[in-house]
């Protein structure tokens, strides 16, 4: 399930827009809304100074961290005014492995001090707080990764349902093609309950999901990356199993060297199974193996450790490891 961020200007009908996203996707997939009411958080006094400004963020960044999975629609119902927050939003969902969708509410600012000055005393923006949100507002850029797919709604318009039917669908995986956007919006935004008929109706049309990923009909789910992705829980003997298997490949070495004939072990093939081939060009003694061990552990075990997932794989690391050692000493 995606995560949908809907950027605007303060008062520019961003939660009406969320209400009708939840409409429109509650019926079969369960919605969680993320916005300042429901951490009690007044808007006006959220954004009054920078630090409060900052913390809010946080707190609103949190949220989205703790209900983000893959069973629940999060839609974040905030101003996401500066791109290098929607950019960390981005990787959040990154992080969670799921889709990622971003809905700019593009209301005129003229309208929008209207619509606040129209709100009641505690609802409202101050007019400082208001001119200064609005003139840092960054517009969201389809040619930003955190900002795609970009999906404009303009409240009010006629394409308004088109669009909003369009980011449902992609927000949960339906085939999208530019082509049928608008007269599919415009159907399903007649009603509910076809929205979600009509998708799975696009998605048993004889293709499977990875054909339409393949041919571009559908938002893929971001997906994690090192940087990103929390290392497995590991045992509490793995650094004993690295340090062993390692040391296999060490013994298997000399094992090779001392049945080799008196200056034949230079250009021996060294077969280390699944580990992978060796062939130094030179004899390699016990001292210089050790030295490169020692190393090898000291670097996995600090840079790559998420990377070990089993003694196999530190085997392998370790051949080529050794390989990348030989050719740089020449």
């Amino acid at each position: 399930m995606p995560l949908i961020v809907l950027s605007g200007q303060p008062c520019s009908g961003k939660s009406t827009v969320a209400a009708t996203l939840q409409q429109l996707l509650q019926p079969s997939h369960p919605v969680h809304v993320v916005d300042e009411p429901s951490l009690h958080l007044e808007r006006n006094a959220a954004y009054q100074t920078t630090v409060q400004e900052k913390a809010t963020r946080g707190t609103l960044k949190s949220a989205v961290e703790r209900a983000i999975s893959k069973k629940t629609v999060i839609i974040l119902d905030s101003l996401n005014n500066i791109k290098g927050y929607r950019y960390e939003l981005w990787c959040v969902a990154r992080a969670a492995g799921t889709r990622y969708v971003m809905v700019h509410v593009a209301t005129p600012a003229a309208t929008c001090s209207e619509w606040n000055a129209a709100r009641p005393d505690g609802q409202r923006y101050s007019e400082a707080v208001f001119q200064d949100l609005a003139g840092r507002f960054e517009t969201p850029d389809s040619r930003n990764r955190w900002d795609a797919p970009l999906f404009t709604v303009r409240p009010g318009s006629a394409d308004e349902a088109s669009v909003l039917a369009a980011a449902a669908a992609a927000a949960i995986g339906a085939p999208l093609q530019q082509q049928q956007q608008q007269q599919q919006g415009a159907d399903l935004a007649s009603d509910a309950g076809g929205l979600q008929e009509g998708l799975q109706e696009g998605l048993q049309d004889g293709l499977q999901e990875e054909q339409l990923l393949h041919q571009g009909a559908l938002p893929g789910e971001l997906q994690p990356t090192i940087a990103t992705t929390n290392p497995a829980l590991l045992g509490t003997n793995v650094l004993h199993e690295l340090d062993r298997a390692v040391q296999d490949v060490v013994s298997r070495i000399l094992e090779v060297q001392q049945l080799a004939p008196a200056g034949g072990a230079a250009g021996c093939m060294i077969d280390l199974g699944h580990a992978g081939r060796l062939m130094p060009e030179r004899h390699l003694p016990l001292a210089e193996l050790r030295r490169h061990k020692r190393s090898f552990l000291k670097l996995a075990t600090k840079v790559t450790f998420s990377r070990l997932q089993d003694p196999a794989a530190a085997q392998r690391m370790f051949v080529d490891y050794i390989k990348q050692q030989l050719a740089a000493a020449g």
